[in-house]
């Protein structure tokens, strides 16, 4: 992966807790940004994707017919969920 190298300021206490941050993970200064950085990026987009898809369903909600075949779905999956849970459960007896 390509990387730039760039130069930032931060508030003293921001720095320092980092820095203690760092210090017990074992990460360079610059992964520890790096990460910092990529968990707010997918944060952001995943709050923007479920702003689109609400304002889609609100354009064009679910009718009560798909409602009920995704409860039936739903249940369905949960329901081998259920089976596979006890089954294993049953074998560690």
């Amino acid at each position: 992966m390509k990387t730039i190298k760039t130069a930032v300021s931060l508030p003293a206490e921001t720095y320092l807790k980092a820095e203690k941050i760092r210090k017990k993970i074992g990460k360079s200064r610059s992964a520890l940004i790096a990460l910092a950085l990529s968990q707010l990026i997918k944060k952001i987009e995943t709050r923007e994707t479920e702003a689109r898809d609400d304002a889609a369903y609100k354009r064009n909600p679910p009718t009560p017919a798909e409602i009920e075949e995704a409860r039936r779905h739903s249940e369905e999956a949960l329901k081998q969920y259920d089976d596979d849970w006890s089954a294993e459960f049953n074998a560690s007896k």
